[in-house]
């Protein structure tokens, strides 16, 4: 259920931005990581408001988070001072806080919606790179 892997969890929100992301994200020099994504709170709110049918309400209070999460993710990137493996945890953690602040401004059926959404990302994922797993779609959520 909300057992994923870190990094899974990583690719899966990295996965749901990952096409606005890449297209807003200047050149970065060979063999760099640090300018990997520029991250779009007010386009990702968009989205998510097509998709689950945000409230006015509901994006007034998303958006902040949203944008937090973004900024936390754009220092988190600009600090070289983090190994990789610190550097994914914190990350992790950033992105798993918000979607759990998130997750408390929805209904229980744009939850659901949500969670499909994020199910079907890590599927693609997965595909992307090779690791093709098995659908685990029969798991109950309650």
């Amino acid at each position: 259920m909300k057992r994923l892997p870190a990094l899974a969890l990583f690719a899966l929100s990295a996965a749901l931005c990952g096409p606005v992301l890449a297209q807003q994200s200047a050149p970065a020099p060979a063999g760099s990581t640090q300018n990997m994504h520029k991250f779009d709170a007010e386009t990702q709110l968009q989205r998510l408001t097509k998709q689950l049918t945000l409230t006015p309400d509901q994006q007034t209070r998303i958006r902040p988070v949203l944008q937090q999460r973004d900024q936390q993710l754009q220092a988190l990137h600009g600090d070289s001072s983090l190994k990789p493996a610190d550097r994914r945890a914190k990350a992790m953690s950033i992105m798993q806080d918000t979607e759990s602040q998130i997750d408390g401004m929805l209904t229980q059926e744009q939850r659901d919606k949500w969670k499909a959404m994020r199910e079907r990302a890590m599927e693609r994922m997965q595909e992307k790179r090779g690791q093709k797993v098995p659908s685990t779609s029969g798991s109950s959520g309650g």
